[in-house]
C-alpha cells in the first residue's frame, strides 16, 4: 500500500479535490472559495501544499508555511492544514504525509515542525496520531474575529 501513494505539489487543477478535503476536515468549502484561497498560496514562495494521491485520486493534503521565530533563533515549518480523506484513513497515508512535511523542513533548513489542530472532540483522534508520530502538545492558540 505505501508504495502506491504518490506525493506531489498542488496545482491549479486540484482546487476541486482540495475543497472536498477541507470539507472532510470539517471546514465546508466551495470550489470557488478554495480557488480564491489557493490563488495566492500557489504563488507564495513560503507556502507549499503537498498532495497524497492513491489509486489516481487525491486523498490527502498538507498545507505548509515557512516561518521565522520572534522569540528565538531559527526557522520553522507550520502545518496549517492536514487531512486524509475519511474513506482511506488508517492506511498509512497520514504517516507518509507527515514524513514528507518533516523531510521538506530538513531540506529547507528548518529546525522545527509545528502542527495546528483544533481543541475539539472531533480532533482527538488526530491529536493521538500526532503524538504517536512524536509531536508533543506545547501551547494553546486563541482566536477572535474582528
Amino acid at each position: 500500500m505505501l508504495n502506491q501513494v504518490i506525493l506531489r505539489d498542488a496545482r491549479e487543477g486540484d482546487v476541486e479535490k482540495i475543497a472536498a478535503l477541507m470539507t472532510d476536515l470539517s471546514y465546508p468549502t466551495t470550489v470557488a472559495e478554495m480557488q480564491a484561497r489557493m490563488e495566492p498560496i500557489l504563488i507564495h514562495p513560503d507556502y507549499k501544499t503537498i498532495l497524497a494521491v492513491y489509486n489516481d485520486e487525491i486523498v490527502g493534503m498538507a498545507g505548509l508555511v515557512k516561518g521565522n521565530y520572534y522569540e528565538k533563533n531559527g526557522k520553522y515549518l507550520r502545518v496549517l492544514a492536514f487531512v486524509v480523506k475519511q474513506t482511506v484513513r488508517n492506511l498509512g497515508i497520514g504517516k507518509i504525509l507527515i514524513k514528507a512535511c518533516e523531510d521538506y523542513a530538513v531540506e529547507k533548513g528548518l529546525n522545527t515542525v509545528i502542527i495546528n489542530s483544533g481543541n475539539r472532540d472531533d480532533r482527538k483522534v488526530a491529536h493521538a496520531f500526532y503524538q504517536k508520530m512524536g509531536y508533543v502538545i506545547r501551547s494553546s492558540g486563541f482566536v477572535k474575529q474582528v
